[in-house]
């Protein structure tokens, strides 16, 4: 397939996501994303705050923390986690090999953030062609698995009336999470009252598993996105999958 032949595609996809998806705390209010994450937030993928009295006095949204991490050349397919999808079956990272893949993480009893990302990848694979839709799948992996039960997976995928193969709600243990954090190069804290502060990130695989973008705060600009779509499937098309 021709790069040409997504230029229509893209321009037609950069007027249909303009719908933006905005940083929110976990309490729904909305605060612009921070140029860096303080320093104990980088220091790992997972903290937990030293005060809790003092935190309860300040919003969730000054919580969100930026990933920033740089892109990995290694295919996520070699890690081993074990998942289980929301229909209660074993899921493996490498059978999605072979395909484009749009990848997050969230919580389903989040209900500002993860709501608004879920919509916005939605849209995202709404105003793909069709060929390319075919071929693409969403993989959203919880943040919480001590709550985030398949019974909670299957009732958010109801909720968003999501009845689609291509779309996969997974949970992991609590190491599996640290683990996928890690290779999306996606940060997080569990906070005291239950919320989990997270990066706003929509991260796109190529057929091989290897990370090709990483978008922040995706509502901003999903022609970006939606751009490396197009290349990926155009450079997956001239190369065997690994």
């Amino acid at each position: 397939m021709r790069t040409s032949d997504f230029r229509p595609f893209v321009a037609t996809a950069a007027v249909s996501c303009t719908v933006l998806l905005t940083f929110y705390g976990c309490n729904g209010r909305s605060t612009p994303p921070s140029s860096a994450a303080p320093k104990e937030q980088t220091d790992t993928a997972v903290e937990q705050p030293r005060h809790a009295e003092a935190h309860a006095e300040h919003d969730h949204a000054q919580h969100m923390i930026s990933a920033a991490a740089p892109l990995s050349t290694d295919s996520i397919y070699h890690s081993s986690v074990e998942l289980t999808d929301q229909d209660g079956r074993p899921f493996e990272l490498a059978s999605l090999r072979g395909s484009l893949v749009l990848a997050s993480m969230f919580y389903s009893s989040c209900t500002s953030v993860c709501p608004v990302l879920i919509a916005q990848l939605q849209r995202i694979v709404d105003t793909l062609p069709e060929a390319t839709r075919a071929q693409t799948h969403v993989l959203l992996v919880s943040l919480d698995p001590k709550r985030d039960s398949i019974e909670k997976l299957k009732q958010l995928s109801e909720r968003h009336k999501i009845d689609d193969p291509h779309w996969h709600f997974v949970r992991a243990d609590s190491d599996g999470v640290r683990e996928l954090s890690a290779l999306l190069g996606i940060r997080y804290r569990e906070l005291p009252d239950g919320d989990i502060s997270h990066s706003q990130v929509i991260t796109l695989l190529d057929r091989s598993g290897v990370i090709r973008k990483r978008a922040e705060n995706p509502g901003n600009d999903p022609g970006q996105l939606l751009t490396a779509m197009a290349e990926a499937t155009h450079a997956s098309s001239l190369r065997p999958t690994q």
